[in-house]
């Protein structure tokens, strides 16, 4: 949509600003501007140049921003896009709304389109509705899917600015956006979206959200000073535990091996990220469930696994 915006008005734009560690699908486009690890390595050769950026922090971000503006003052970036807040399969890799602000608004006013991908953050998986909903600074377009039917259907959806759809105004039919999918606006999706949507909205569902993020809050105060733990990272219901290895952190650190059929063992399903295990439960999950999860993290810890 953004390769065709810059097209349709006879602009030279084509790289892409994306942050290193990403993920955005696994379709050629979207592998090329997630991360080049072992996921995208048998088809590298396929993929479209991209210029990485390292996610942002208090120690780097000085740096960080001034090679995100060297990037965009050479005037032919199309779009920044990015995971807002918290970096998934990187490792669930959390940061600030401010950093991020930052660097939304200096692309904007040199006319970067601004790409907010929420497919794991929409829906009030970061205590919000929207990650976005954090931001002073709103993206130029939305992609969205998951959270949007609870996962009952396959669904996905983009919206965008009426600037961005403005350049497809026209009657010339080369300006047209040709690419439709073959299940588009399928109405059972459809309708499981609607209704999806409506049970998120109601205020049940708002206050087991509250309750979720409270809970993961007291209990990471507890785990961020255990001697196993490297870091503990929480924003909304995502919590985060970094587990200290003889690895370096990473997808592939050889300990997610012994973690997954551990937690299985005691009858709790939780899917490691290498060394990092993440919590992210469904909202209806009760206190004594999710007891039951903290209780199996608990008992890693005092093992002689890790």
């Amino acid at each position: 949509m953004t390769f065709q915006y810059w097209y349709n008005q006879g602009i030279d734009r084509k790289k892409v600003i994306a942050f290193n560690g990403a993920y955005h699908g696994d379709t050629f486009g979207s592998m090329s501007v997630g991360d080049r690890g072992p996921f995208s390595a048998p088809f590298s050769p396929f993929l479209f140049d991209v210029s990485f950026i390292d996610c942002p922090n208090e120690a780097n971000f000085e740096n960080l921003f001034s090679e995100f503006k060297n990037f965009i003052d050479k005037g032919d970036v199309a779009a920044f896009i990015f995971e807002p807040l918290v970096l998934g399969s990187a490792g669930m890799l959390i940061y600030s709304p401010e950093h991020l602000d930052q660097m939304i608004s200096y692309a904007q006013k040199q006319g970067v389109v601004c790409i907010a991908d929420e497919v794991f953050t929409g829906f009030g998986r970061t205590g919000k509705l929207f990650a976005s909903d954090y931001l002073r600074h709103k993206p130029d377009i939305f992609a969205l899917s998951k959270g949007l039917t609870g996962g009952t259907m396959a669904m996905g959806v983009t919206s965008c600015t009426a600037d961005i759809i403005n350049a497809y105004r026209s009657n010339d039919i080369m300006k047209t956006f040709f690419h439709g999918h073959s299940f588009t606006a399928n109405p059972i999706a459809c309708a499981a979206s609607i209704a999806s949507f409506n049970l998120l909205m109601m205020k049940e569902c708002v206050h087991s959200i509250e309750n979720i993020t409270k809970w993961h809050h007291e209990v990471k105060l507890k785990w961020e000073v255990h001697p196993k733990v490297k870091e503990v990272r929480q924003l909304g219901t995502i919590l985060a535990l970094e587990l200290l290895t003889n690895e370096s952190s990473s997808y592939v650190n050889e300990v997610r091996h012994r973690l997954y059929p551990f937690f299985v063992e005691r009858g709790v399903l939780l899917r490691p990220l290498g060394n990092v295990i993440y919590v992210l439960p469904p909202y209806v999950i009760t206190k004594n469930e999710i007891v039951i999860v903290y209780n199996a993290i608990e008992a890693l810890l005092a093992s002689e696994i890790i």
